[in-house]
């Protein structure tokens, strides 16, 4: 742990007790709408000096990554830059390679449960209402422990009308309208529901999401039994990406399976910190708030969360349970989607860089390398790709450099085998990773093109646009998912840049 005081190190009595606390009859009652304090809160959460608030980004800056990458070009320098970058992402690799996961929480008896509150933000997603209502109606936990409040804009007056209607009966599911702000984005509708949660545990959820029933179970267990984690990870997979899936859909699952199947429970037992997930993790709410919640100026606020958590003193853990999600299944969406979380990346490294002796202090040595090698140095290795291809295929890289690359590219690969076979995904899709990370490339220079544009600009990833395997509802009557087939044959072209319509944001 780094530099921290002790305050930040352990969690508050009133969670470190679980099992000493009198259990309410009922978490959850009606409240009133958030206060107008709650809402400003909501905006300026976080410290500025650890907030992207503000932030501009040169286009010179911006272009820093790509330069880096093209020095190689030009002076046989660039290996004191790309070599330390390779050699980080390899090692995480490799450890992800030789590290089991850790052992699994021994279960909490009932009488020790937590209160929890899910946050659900919602925006423009009436149609996911059904399958969202029955997903969460599956969870095996108490109700009289569990609320859930849906977060809906207050532009967005048919997503509320539409989660009104579908409340399931005898829950703790209420709705809450978030007053219209700047800037109208997921984390500060998150914090609005953050400052109203009543739960000592707290998560989120998409409105695709589908978590496995005994994940609030698994995730209390796991929280209670070690008082030095602040939140604890599910893995994220997807649940359409059989044969005859579009290609892309498949190709990330398997990036899914590797990082949420392998990476993050190595990094997890060797006690490093790493970024979330942006759903399915089950936060305690004090700590949360200690950290002032979600940054809602960062595009990626779950990836500069898990690092701030850090920061103060706190540990990240993953649990063996699934979240089910909606993969992009057109190109154009993936770019979209990977071009936002790419800039994100970039956002939290110039975030925690700007005082990097305070940042590395408070993490300390060993937790600092594995966030560089997570987030500055992968976005280095993203740029360097087309050139590592390039110069490999000529043969033009010997020495150290091209041990680094090849080791680079072999434990890539190996990790993605082993990922597919985890996932049941099939081994040839490990061979088209080079394309994918072309793709990649492509998507990080339309990241780039962002950060120095608008480095708050959100590009809305839309769901309900694939056919899903169906859920039960909460009668227990099965019924159709409701979604439109994915059409053949319509993908937009890979390279094709995405439109920054205002009105097609996610806030």
């Amino acid at each position: 742990m780094g530099n921290v005081s002790p305050l930040h190190r352990q969690p508050s009595p009133a969670v470190a007790r679980w099992a000493s606390r009198s259990v309410p009859a009922r978490l959850w009652h009606v409240r009133p709408e958030p206060s107008p304090a709650a809402v400003r809160w909501a905006s300026h959460s976080v410290p500025a000096h650890l907030s992207a608030r503000g932030l501009a980004v040169p286009v010179w800056a911006a272009l820093l990554l790509p330069a880096a990458a093209l020095l190689r070009l030009l002076s046989p320098w660039a290996s004191l830059i790309l070599a330390p970058a390779f050699a980080l992402a390899a090692a995480v690799r490799l450890a992800a390679l030789a590290v089991p996961p850790p052992p699994g929480p021994p279960p909490l008896p009932e009488a020790d449960l937590p209160t929890v509150t899910a946050l659900v933000p919602l925006f423009r997603e009436e149609a996911l209402l059904p399958d969202l209502a029955a997903a969460l109606g599956r969870l095996d936990y108490p109700a009289r422990l569990l609320e859930v409040l849906i977060l809906v804009e207050e532009s967005d007056p048919q997503t509320a009308a539409a989660a009104r209607a579908h409340r399931p009966p005898c829950s703790g599911w209420q709705v809450v309208v978030v007053p219209e702000g700047s800037p109208q984005t997921k984390p500060r509708a998150c914090n609005v529901g953050l400052a109203l949660a009543q739960g000592e545990v707290v998560v989120v959820f998409d409105g695709e999401d589908r978590p496995d029933p005994g994940q609030a179970r698994l995730a209390a267990a796991a929280l209670a039994s070690d008082p030095g984690l602040a939140v604890v990870q599910a893995r994220l997979g997807c649940d359409h990406a059989g044969p005859g899936s579009p290609l892309v859909a498949r190709l990330w699952a398997l990036e899914y399976a590797g990082l949420f199947g392998c990476v993050l429970p190595a990094l997890a037992r060797l006690g490093l910190p790493f970024p979330l997930g942006g759903t399915s993790n089950w936060f305690r709410t004090d700590a949360l708030r200690a950290a002032g919640g979600w940054d809602a100026h960062n595009v990626t606020e779950d990836a500069d969360l898990g690092v701030r958590l850090a920061r103060l003193g706190w540990r990240s853990g993953v649990i063996d349970s699934t979240t089910w999600e909606e993969a992009p299944v057109t190109a154009r969406a993936w770019l979209c989607q990977r071009a936002r979380w790419l800039k994100g990346f970039a956002v939290t490294s110039i975030v925690h860089a700007r005082e990097p002796r305070r940042a590395a202090r408070e993490l300390g040595l060993p937790a600092t390398l594995a966030l560089v090698a997570q987030l500055p140095a992968s976005l280095l290795c993203i740029a360097a790709h087309p050139l590592g291809l390039a110069l490999l295929a000529g043969g033009q890289v010997g020495g150290a450099l091209a041990a680094l690359m090849l080791l680079g590219y072999a434990s890539a690969l190996a990790l993605a085998a082993r990922a597919a076979r985890r996932a049941g995904l099939p081994l040839w899709l490990a061979l088209l990773l080079p394309a994918y990370w072309l793709a990649l490339w492509a998507a990080l220079l339309l990241a780039l093109r962002d950060l120095a544009r608008d480095p708050a600009h959100w590009r809305k990833t839309a769901h309900g646009a694939v056919e899903r395997p169906g859920l039960p509802s909460i009668c227990g009557s099965s019924r159709a998912p409701g979604r439109i087939p994915c059409p053949e044959g319509r993908e937009s072209p890979m390279f094709s840049l995405c439109s920054h319509d205002p009105a097609e944001e996610r806030r």
